[in-house]
C-alpha cells in the first residue's frame, strides 16, 4: 500500500500536457493532492509563460503570472512531440503514467499520435483526461475556444452586467476555472474506478458543460417557467431572487452584499439603525422565508431594494462595518478587491494560499489547495513553477534515455525560448 502522509495521490503519476487554465490547473490539484506531475511544453514553451497582463513590468525571464498559478508544483519537460524521439519520450512516459491530462484539440492530438485509442493501448490502466471548449460530441466538438466564448455560450453572460445594459461576461476566467474542477472531479472518479475494475478509461468535459453545472438552478428555472417569466439581468441583484438579497454602496464609496436577515429582531436593528424604522412594519417582508425571496412574487422588490439602497448610502463602510459585527443572524460580506482577499485572516487561517519561489522574482502567494481531507491531507505543492525544460534531462534518464539522446533533444529545443520572445515583443531582453 502507497504511503499517503504527502496526500491521498501519493505515488499516482501524471503527465500534464496541457496550455492555458483549464488543463494546467486540473492538473495542480492533482500536485496539491500528492500527484507526481510532469508538465509538457512545446519548444519554446506555451505562450502563457511570457503575456504579461495589466501593469505586470517584470523583465521577460521572469513567468508570466497564468503560468505561475497554474503550474506550481510541476516538473517540466519541453520537447518537439513531432520529433521522433520526443514521440518516444512521451509514450514513455505515459507507458508509466497513471493519468494524461490534455486540452488540446483533438485533431492535433491524433497527428503527434496522442490520440486515446493510441496511448490505451500502450497503458490499458490510463486514465485519459481531455477538456474542450463545447464537448466531445456534435458540430462544434473541435471548435476552438477561450473563456468568453463558454461563458457567452452558456447564458453566463447574458444573465450578468447591469439591467439596463449590454450583457457582461463576470470578471474572472469562470469557463476555464470550473472546466479544470469539473476535470479533476472526472480524473479522480476515473482512479477510484480503475480501483474496482482495473481497468482506465477517457475522460471528457468542457468549459461549456462546466458553465451549464454551476448554473443548473437557473437553467432549470427557465425550463420550467412560461416565456414570460424568463430571467433577466438584474445588475447587483441576483434575478432568481426577489427579495432585499443584492450588493449596495455606502455613503464614501464601499459596497456590502446582504443576503438575508434571519431574524426579525435582527431585521429590525438594521432598519433602526438606518434610520427607517417604518419598513419593518411591511408584511411583505416581516419572516425570514419571504426576506428570501421564498414567494417568487414581485410584489415590493424594487421598493425594498431601492429602500436598501437609500439605507446603505446613509451610513460610511466602517459604520456598516461595525453595526454588522454585533448582528450574527444577518448574512452579509463586504465586497473585497484582490488586496483585500490577499490579507484577510480567514484565508489564511485556511491555508487557501501558499507562497511560491518564482525563479527571477522572489516569494509570491499563489491560491492552493482548498480541499482539506483529515486523515490524508494534500501535500500541496513541493516545487515552483518549472523553468522551461528544467526537468527534460532528468525526467529523460529516469525513463532510460541515452546521454547522447538526452542532449539531441535538449540541442532540439535550445533557444526556442529566444524565439517566441522575439515574436511577442519584438525583443529577447538579452
Amino acid at each position: 500500500m502507497s504511503d499517503l502522509r504527502h496526500g491521498p495521490l501519493t505515488g499516482i503519476k501524471v503527465v500534464d500536457m496541457t496550455v492555458a487554465i483549464q488543463g494546467p490547473h486540473a492538473a495542480a490539484y492533482l500536485v496539491d493532492m500528492g500527484a507526481e506531475v510532469v508538465k509538457v511544453e512545446r519548444p519554446g514553451g506555451e505562450l502563457n509563460r511570457y503575456v504579461r497582463g495589466p501593469a505586470f513590468t517584470a523583465p521577460v525571464e521572469v513567468m508570466g503570472t497564468q503560468y505561475v498559478a497554474m503550474n506550481r508544483g510541476k516538473r517540466g519537460v519541453a520537447i518537439d512531440a513531432h520529433h521522433h524521439l520526443g514521440r518516444e519520450l512521451l509514450h514513455r512516459l505515459v507507458a508509466e503514467a497513471d493519468v494524461f491530462v490534455t486540452n488540446y484539440r483533438r485533431e492535433a492530438l491524433e497527428r503527434m499520435g496522442l490520440d486515446y485509442e493510441t496511448l490505451a493501448a500502450l497503458n490499458p490502466g490510463l486514465v485519459y483526461a481531455r477538456v474542450s471548449g463545447f464537448g466531445p460530441q456534435g458540430p462544434d466538438a473541435d471548435k476552438a475556444m477561450l473563456d468568453g466564448a463558454a461563458q457567452a455560450r452558456s447564458g453566463l453572460a447574458a444573465m450578468s452586467g447591469p439591467e439596463d445594459g449590454p450583457p457582461m461576461p463576470p470578471g474572472a476566467a469562470v469557463a476555464d476555472h470550473v472546466g479544470s474542477m469539473q476535470l479533476a472531479l472526472g480524473v479522480m472518479t476515473a482512479l477510484y474506478a480503475r480501483e474496482r475494475t482495473g481497468r482506465g478509461q477517457q475522460v471528457d468535459t468542457s468549459s461549456l458543460g462546466a458553465m451549464m453545472w454551476i448554473q443548473a438552478w437557473e437553467i432549470a428555472h427557465s425550463a420550467m417557467s412560461s416565456d414570460s417569466a424568463v430571467l433577466h439581468r438584474a445588475g447587483s441583484h441576483n434575478p432568481n431572487i426577489l427579495c432585499p438579497y443584492g450588493v449596495y454602496r455606502t455613503s464614501d464609496g464601499g459596497a456590502f452584499l446582504l443576503a438575508v436577515a434571519m431574524s426579525s429582531a435582527s431585521w429590525d436593528d438594521f432598519w433602526i439603525f438606518a434610520d427607517q424604522p417604518e419598513v419593518v412594519l411591511d408584511e411583505r417582508w416581516n419572516t425570514a422565508a419571504k426576506r428570501i425571496g421564498a414567494r417568487g412574487s414581485t410584489d415590493g422588490v424594487d421598493e425594498i431594494r431601492e429602500r436598501m439602497r437609500q439605507a446603505f448610502a446613509s451610513h460610511t463602510t466602517a459604520e456598516w462595518d461595525e453595526f454588522f459585527a454585533d448582528q450574527p443572524e444577518i448574512i452579509f460580506e463586504k465586497v473585497q478587491n484582490y488586496a483585500d482577499l490577499l490579507a484577510d485572516p480567514q484565508v489564511s487561517a485556511n491555508g487557501y494560499l501558499a507562497e511560491v519561489e518564482v525563479p527571477h522574482h522572489g516569494p509570491t502567494p499563489v491560491v492552493t489547495n482548498v480541499v482539506h481531507l483529515s486523515d490524508t491531507p494534500g501535500a500541496g505543492f513541493r516545487r515552483p513553477p518549472p523553468r522551461l525544460g528544467e526537468h527534460t534531462a532528468e525526467v529523460m534518464a529516469e525513463l532510460g534515455f541515452s546521454p547522447a539522446e538526452i542532449d539531441e533533444m535538449l540541442g532540439l529545443v535550445a533557444g526556442a525560448d529566444r524565439a517566441v520572445i522575439r515574436s511577442v515583443y519584438g525583443r529577447t531582453d538579452d
